[in-house]
């Protein structure tokens, strides 16, 4: 079995660990946990559907395998989703297995041990920022044992915390269970578990990863005798202090079968979404973080047969609708671009450039960015040197920081690259690209970036070949392809990028990297089909596309019917 350090990612959303006290700050996103695809499907297949369906956040399941493959493997899955415009931004066992910590039969508790350090290692690989797992069970006929299990499992967990913490996590996650062989079950449980763990966090900081709960809005108590003791509403209230995921999914009146929200699932389940929101909003203040995934988690169809693994799709798809519909109403990722009647969705990712945004007023640009269902926040910080201009600096990026909920997309135009560097990861950027042109030491600069966690991109101006990527495409989570020479808005665009940005891709390919291709300058509603055809991934809007003349939800409509147009060019051409 391979191992891996991991590489410390800061992700593709913000979700810091702090109090709120305006329950509209809230924001909820729909995500999937990978589940029901297990044996079944492939990950590309749920990556279309969710690209599809606008669901942009991945929860991976465990299976046996997962403890088994090669790094590549989860290093190229996470490309895939990428691919996508898919985030896996957990990952969480699916079974039972890491249970080992509750069992007294020798070998058990390593086992345990050792498959929880591959879990972690996992998460790093594919850039999550958790990893989780239910504690495990207490055998039935040996319920003496619980205390003693409950220690192990809490002596064991802080040393993962440590462990997780070396390998760039934000937190490790566990769930609360419904039974009390299955701790912790009950809010006291639940408490003194956290509690202890949180405490244990606190006098490490710098060397531990905080603790969560992933709380399943499915969960409910019910004892011995068939009372209910805990409703799953009551139990979610109980559970807010530690919530920083959820799984959403339906059950019955006895919290026996689990199932999802098709129309026929909700007349017969007893979770009420809208209460489940209701009461998020209503005990913000009590949450941990200010952004919140909840992850469908349904088994789907019965596995294997001819008959029902076909059902699969649909009933995604009708839940997705209805979680989204109830659950993000105000979340960012349930807010598309908008589309005209016929054009298809896309999953070309839209970065609008600030620098071409009302700078005397910027945070109501963003507001209303972000409404509209811009992906990232793109920043154009230059030097005056490397470019004859200086639009964007620092200062501005720490104010757009502070209420941004969009990923920070830096594009450094800049002569000394690692100055800034060190400073954007400080202000929480996510993704930064530097010139080829002005690196002095591209490999170590990329490196350092990624060793920052962040998401590490080169930029090439027009004139610059794509062979000087050639040796440090392992160190690349994405390319820009400048499409103007840079330095100002507005700019006519160089013919020949059109062309280069075909060629990316076929030489990205030929080596086997899956890694987006992002372009910047004139992507104006003229140029966009063919930029997508081409192979663009991410597009930088500025002057001639939504910040043209008109209404930025009116422009941002033309936009997406660009896009469109441009994959269909780019399936009809037989492209990728």
């Amino acid at each position: 079995m391979q191992r891996s350090r991991g590489v410390g990612l800061r992700r593709c959303y913000n979700i810091r660990p702090t109090r709120m006290n305006n329950p509209s700050q809230l924001q909820l996103h729909v995500g999937v946990k990978s589940d029901p695809i297990e044996y079944r499907y492939s990950y590309p297949w749920l990556f279309r559907l969710m690209a599809e369906c606008q669901v942009r956040h991945l929860q991976l399941g465990s299976f046996f395998e997962l403890y088994h493959l090669r790094d590549s493997f989860f290093e190229d899955l996470r490309q895939q989703a990428l691919r996508y415009g898919i985030t896996i931004a957990s990952v969480f066992t699916s079974h039972r297995e890491l249970g080992g910590f509750y069992r007294d039969e020798p070998g058990w508790v390593d086992v345990a041990r050792r498959n929880y350090e591959r879990l972690i290692e996992v998460a790093a690989l594919v850039g999550a920022k958790s990893a989780g797992s239910n504690p495990g069970s207490v055998l039935r006929d040996r319920m003496e044992t619980k205390t003693r299990g409950v220690r192990t499992y809490l002596r064991h967990m802080k040393e993962l915390m440590e462990y997780a913490h070396e390998r760039g996590l934000e937190r490790l996650t566990l769930e609360p269970m419904s039974c009390l062989a299955e701790p912790p079950a009950t809010p006291q449980e639940i408490r003194d578990m956290l509690e202890e763990l949180r405490s244990y966090h606190a006098t490490k900081p710098h060397a531990t990863t905080d603790v969560g709960v992933c709380a399943d809005i499915s969960h409910g108590y019910v004892d011995q005798d068939g009372r209910v003791v805990y409703t799953y509403l009551s139990l979610l209230e109980e559970t807010l202090p530690y919530i920083t995921e959820l799984h959403l999914k339906n059950t019955d009146g006895r919290y026996c079968s689990t199932f999802g929200f098709s129309d026929e699932e909700r007349r017969r389940g007893i979770v009420d979404l809208p209460r489940v929101v209701e009461q998020l909003r209503a005990h913000t203040s009590r949450l941990p973080v200010s952004e919140l995934v909840g992850y469908l988690e349904i088994g789907g169809p019965k596995t294997g047969r001819d008959y029902s693994d076909g059902q699969l799709e649909g009933m995604l798809r009708d839940s997705l609708r209805y979680c989204k519909a109830v659950f993000a109403r105000d979340g960012g990722s349930v807010h598309p671009l908008p589309t005209s009647a016929g054009t298809e969705r896309s999953t070309v990712r839209v970065a609008p450039s600030l620098m071409c945004a009302d700078l005397l007023h910027l945070e109501d640009a963003i507001r209303e960015l972000e409404a509209i269902g811009a992906d990232w926040l793109h920043l154009d910080i230059m030097d005056a040197s490397f470019t004859p201009n200086m639009p964007v600096g620092l200062a501005t990026v720490e104010a757009v920081a502070k209420v941004a909920s969009r990923p920070l997309d830096a594009h450094l135009m800049v002569m000394d690259n690692d100055f800034f560097v060190e400073r954007l990861a400080s202000l929480g950027v996510e993704w930064v690209s530097v010139h080829v042109e002005s690196s002095r030491h591209l490999d170590r600069t990329l490196m350092h970036i990624r060793e920052l966690g962040m998401k590490a991109g080169a930029a090439l101006n027009p004139a610059t070949p794509l062979h000087t990527l050639e040796h440090v495409l392992d160190r690349l989570d994405f390319i820009l392809i400048m499409t103007v020479n840079p330095g100002f808005a507005g700019q006519a665009l160089v013919p020949s990028t059109i062309r280069k940005i075909a060629d990316c891709r076929r030489f990205l390919e030929h080596r086997g990297h899956a890694i987006p291709i992002q372009v910047d300058g004139n992507v104006s509603f003229a140029n966009v089909p063919a930029m997508v055809a081409a192979g663009a991934d991410v597009l930088v809007c500025g002057s001639s596309s939504l910040f043209a003349p008109g209404s930025l939800r009116d422009n941002a409509a033309r936009l997406q019917e660009a896009i469109a147009e441009g994959l269909r060019m780019r399936r009809d051409s037989g492209a990728r």
